[in-house]
């Protein structure tokens, strides 16, 4: 959720007090938000830093990121702000000079600030560009570039393997037979198309028809999932490994839909795991060493109250781990 407060679009982070409890900040720590978007997660882990401690925030959103500048100011210098993909995490920490880090932070999710930009294209009810890039000054394709140029078969493929959707091959014949008539330019151009390709008929659920259809085109667009696979590994390597005085780093993460989370979970799992060997073998040959002890037996979800003040978390998922010497 978003208001308006001084001209600065103040959101309600997602699983807030969840977040803290497993980052356990530290007043000397260092930590990192890879997804600092409004600074709201941001800004309440360095209200819990000293002096000493000190903060980076990453993200790919320029305009988001200005927000977050501007709202955590009074901090000083206890937090930097890098634009950047969370997948280059290795470098901007290095040239932050960033080596080990007590917590690091990811929340997958976009902010309402994002969606009801209009000129961001990522909102079907909303006139705007098909674009959905979280960073435009990147370049790369748009949603109306893909919706437009991809085959039949790539495109229901990309629905149902992104987002999930059952009438996938019926959405991507309607998306072709629309574009030939006209190129598909807006965002309600191609929620039309969505809406009368499957109508109200079959679908038990109450969401907009072309909610999926516009995540998966969002996923592909911004490379999210070949994202969130590179930063993994990168942010593991980060953690501190901790010693008799100083417990090890933790990694944080919050998704908003199964993709992303089945991800995270497997990456966690891995990594805790003493063995990885394929199953049936007589004895381990892998000589794998668990490196992660999970601190979230279950995915931790949003508390009814929460959904209540910010339906927007109804669908986030937090999972915590801790790196392991």
């Amino acid at each position: 959720m978003v208001v308006m407060t001084s001209s600065l679009p103040i959101h309600q982070p997602v699983l807030l007090d969840e977040v803290l409890h497993y980052l356990d900040v530290r007043g000397d720590g260092t930590y990192i938000d890879c997804t600092a978007g409004l600074g709201g997660h941001s800004e309440a882990i360095v209200r819990r830093l000293g002096p000493g401690g000190r903060l980076l925030c990453i993200d790919q959103d320029a305009e988001a990121l200005e927000f977050a500048r501007a709202r955590l100011a009074p901090f000083g210098r206890r937090v930097s702000f890098v634009h950047a993909n969370f997948r280059e995490l290795d470098r901007v920490a290095a040239e932050a000079g960033v080596t080990a880090a007590d917590g690091i932070l990811l929340d997958l999710g976009f902010s309402s600030f994002q969606v009801e930009s209009a000129h961001r294209g990522f909102a079907f009810s909303l006139e705007g560009p098909l674009d959905m890039r979280m960073d435009p000054s990147a370049g790369g394709p748009t949603a109306a570039d893909i919706v437009n140029t991809w085959d039949e078969a790539s495109l229901a493929a990309l629905f149902f393997d992104y987002g999930e959707e059952r009438q996938a091959r019926r959405i991507a014949r309607a998306i072709v037979a629309a574009r030939a008539r006209q190129p598909l330019r807006t965002t309600t151009q191609l929620a039309s198309v969505v809406g009368q390709a499957v109508g109200g008929a079959g679908r038990r659920t109450p969401i907009h028809p072309a909610t999926k259809v516009f995540q998966a085109l969002r996923i592909q667009v911004n490379g999210e999932l070949d994202s969130l696979h590179q930063v993994l590994p990168l942010a593991h390597g980060l953690l501190d490994p901790g010693n008799d005085a100083r417990r090890p780093g933790r990694l944080v993460v919050i998704s908003f839909h199964s993709l992303e989370d089945r991800i995270v979970k497997r990456y966690f799992q891995r990594e805790a795991a003493a063995c990885i060997c394929p199953p049936g073998l007589p004895e381990c040959r892998c000589g794998h060493r668990p490196t992660l002890t999970i601190l979230t037996r279950r995915a931790v979800r949003p508390s009814a109250a929460e959904i209540d003040r910010n339906p927007r978390a109804r669908s986030a998922v937090l999972r915590a781990a801790e790196r392991r010497a």
